[in-house]
């Protein structure tokens, strides 16, 4: 007969053995899963409130947009952009000077610069004469001189007047300026009125007549001066009235501009820019 300690001990190692078998014993613990939207479907849903706007207002809807489109448009308008943008203006062509017929089509268009100094060398069998041009003060007459020298229209032209005392003046009686005068086609200074074919403003006189200063020679008139001008000799400040635009000062050559004979022919005017 078995022993009942032997059955109480074998059935304490079974129950081991099948605790062994089992594992630990887990716990498990459910939690409430929280689901959250994802962004294409916060999309979706926010088309679908403005579909639903759109659907219940659509006059309000068109109207709106109508609204933003004018004001768009309007503000294009104003401030010249898109459509609305100007073409870019077309550039203006130079003048052109014909040299057998010493006519031009027009008069220049302003195409020196104000702020630069100019030098005008006027080429003679006597000598070189060098005048400083007053841009800043005379933009107007000096770039109608730069403008014929460029075109070569002085080339073989006469300083057809000497005036100084002793002398008798080309328009009738003694000298009583001191003065040359150049830059006319004929011989004598009567170039037809077709000659250049154009005429330049007035400018306002700035400084005196006194030697050295070199001028814009003019009929008598208002707002005629042209392509002669003339070169100071000496004082002529109480002489003249201040009706011919100063435009220049000899720097150097005044000892040729005293030689300077009536008929000398200007071979040519050269201009430097600095």
């Amino acid at each position: 007969m078995p022993n009942t300690t032997d059955k109480r001990a074998e059935a304490r190692r079974k129950a081991r053995v099948q605790r062994a078998h089992a594992g630990p014993a887990t716990t498990t613990t459910t939690r409430p899963v929280t689901r959250y939207a994802s962004p294409s479907q916060r999309k979706q849903g926010q088309r679908g409130k403005q579909r639903g706007f759109f659907s219940r207002y659509p006059v309000a809807t068109v109207l709106g947009v109508l609204i933003v489109l004018g004001l768009g448009a309007l503000y294009l308008q104003q401030n010249k952009l898109g459509p609305w943008t100007p073409p870019p203006p077309k550039p203006v062509a130079q003048a052109k000077c014909d040299l057998k017929t010493h006519t031009c089509d027009k008069a220049p268009i302003m195409t020196i610069n104000p702020a630069k100094t100019y030098i005008a060398t006027i080429e003679t069998a006597k000598g070189n004469i060098v005048i400083q041009l007053d841009a800043k003060d005379t933009p107007i007459t000096v770039n109608n001189f730069v403008f014929l020298a460029q075109q070569h229209f002085y080339d073989n032209t006469y300083f057809w007047r000497v005036e100084a005392p002793g002398l008798t003046s080309p328009l009738g009686g003694p000298s009583q300026l001191q003065l040359i005068q150049g830059g006319s086609v004929t011989s004598n200074g009567q170039d037809p009125a077709t000659i250049p074919g154009y005429t330049i403003k007035d400018e306002k006189v700035v400084g005196d007549y006194t030697a050295g200063e070199v001028a814009m020679a003019n009929t008598g008139k208002p707002n005629t001066g042209s392509t002669q001008f003339f070169i100071l000799t000496g004082d002529n400040s109480k002489l003249l009235s201040k009706t011919y635009t100063i435009f220049g000062h000899v720097t150097s050559g005044m000892d040729v501009a005293l030689k300077i004979s009536p008929a000398d022919v200007i071979k040519t005017v050269t201009i430097q820019v600095k």
